[in-house]
């Protein structure tokens, strides 16, 4: 192997070492992303879970005052 080969070869070596750094920064920003999204989709989940249980128990307090104007007509 020549002087110009091996110098070839150890560039290439090290441009590949930059990208599979690269590579890897770009995996650890990734998951550290996806946790984070992963956190504010629980959170989001859960307060969309408690908005329906509140619309819920509103529409059954509607219910109840609609069912009182009803009686309250009809007597």
């Amino acid at each position: 192997m020549s002087e110009t080969s091996g110098n070839l070869l150890l560039t290439e070596i090290e441009a590949l070492a930059a990208q599979l750094e690269d590579l890897v920064a770009t995996c650890n920003h990734l998951r550290s992303e996806n946790q984070k999204l992963r956190l504010v989709e629980q959170t989001l989940s859960s307060e969309n879970e408690d908005l329906i249980n509140r619309n819920l128990e509103a529409k059954k307090r509607i219910d109840v005052v609609v069912d009182r104007l009803r009686t309250a007509q009809t007597s």
